[in-house]
């Protein structure tokens, strides 16, 4: 609850955040969510893993970098594996943004590689509110 309460009093709280999903109904709610959230502003989506890498170097050391990304994992070409590794490599002015993984596959084997890659969390789909204020909790 005081997470909620921190939230609803300065949702700008959490900087910008992407969301990286090949899924157009996955993306709407997740954007829904954030939205009734107070963070709708903050959101950007890509749909595919170039997009994604192409946005954070034009990002990279502005104001509308992201510190948060929430990133599917099982996506066509491009999944979200190439994704961590691609960001682990890249030269970005700004602080790598905090990853979250977000699955319907509670994978043990994808659970390992993706600390292993230094995501913050992995979650299994669908996104609600209160993974939304356990992610915030992140440090």
């Amino acid at each position: 609850m005081a997470l909620e309460k921190k939230l609803s009093n300065n949702p700008l709280a959490l900087g910008e955040i992407l969301v990286i999903d090949d899924d157009a109904s996955s993306l709407f709610l997740i954007e829904d969510l954030l939205t009734s959230m107070g963070l709708g502003g903050k959101v950007t989506t890509s749909t595919n893993v170039p997009e994604a890498i192409s946005l954070l170097r034009e990002r990279s050391g502005t104001a509308r970098f992201p510190d948060l990304v929430l990133l599917d994992i099982r996506m066509p070409d491009s999944d979200g594996f190439d994704f961590l590794e691609q960001l682990n490599t890249l030269p970005l002015a700004s602080p790598a943004p905090k990853v979250v993984l977000l699955s319907y596959y509670g994978n043990r084997t994808y659970q390992s590689r993706a600390e292993a890659l230094g995501v913050a969390a992995y979650l299994r789909k669908p996104l609600t509110r209160e993974k939304v204020l356990d992610i915030i909790n992140l440090n």
